[in-house]
């Protein structure tokens, strides 16, 4: 018996599964113990492959205005929220917008800004920093900034877009801002 990939089944799973089924053939004296062991194991891994990535939070105090679904907007899923333009072209754009930088070559930091993209690839609000720069006016600059972006392709579950977090890391060093 070999177990195939399928549709639900990923590769790394069967290729567990096999190599225990191999290890069954050789010792048939353990065969029960380890049918219902494998029996259990590969219930309790699909059900938790079939969640996996979909986690559900908010930053507190933190409330999108533009989602689809109000209190489900996810953090992790199957295919995170991207921007259509490329991350080259916005880091391009970001370093001519945005002034602090250029005009404080000396300052290093890093900078975490996040927000939601809705359902239908559109900003769903709800910019906030999760790591600041040590500048409040270099962070607002950048929500400013990153409010720009207006053309999203949404996150996916299961083949359905959904509501979901988006988060903006950067690397500011020598008067440029790196999108990591």
């Amino acid at each position: 018996m070999e177990i195939q990939t399928g549709r639900n089944i990923p590769k790394l799973i069967c290729y567990l599964m096999n190599d225990i089924l191999a290890c069954i053939k050789k010792d048939k004296t353990l065969i029960h113990l380890t049918m219902k062991q494998l029996i259990s194991f590969s219930i309790f891994f699909l059900i938790g492959f079939q969640s996996f990535g979909q986690m559900i939070m908010s930053a507190e105090g933190v409330n999108p205005d533009n989602v689809c679904k109000q209190n489900n907007v996810y953090f992790l899923m199957e295919k995170r929220a991207r921007p259509i333009e490329s991350i080259d072209s916005i880091e391009i754009r970001l370093n001519k917008a945005v002034s602090f930088a250029k005009q404080n070559p000396g300052v290093e930091s890093t900078c975490a800004i996040q927000f939601a993209v809705n359902c239908n690839g559109e900003i769903g609000g709800g910019f906030h920093v999760v790591t600041k720069s040590g500048d409040d006016s270099l962070d607002t600059e950048l929500i400013e900034f990153f409010k720009t972006i207006k053309t999203w392709k949404a996150g996916m579950i299961k083949k359905k877009t959904v509501d979901s977090w988006y988060m903006w890391r950067l690397e500011i060093k020598n008067g440029y801002i790196d999108i990591q």
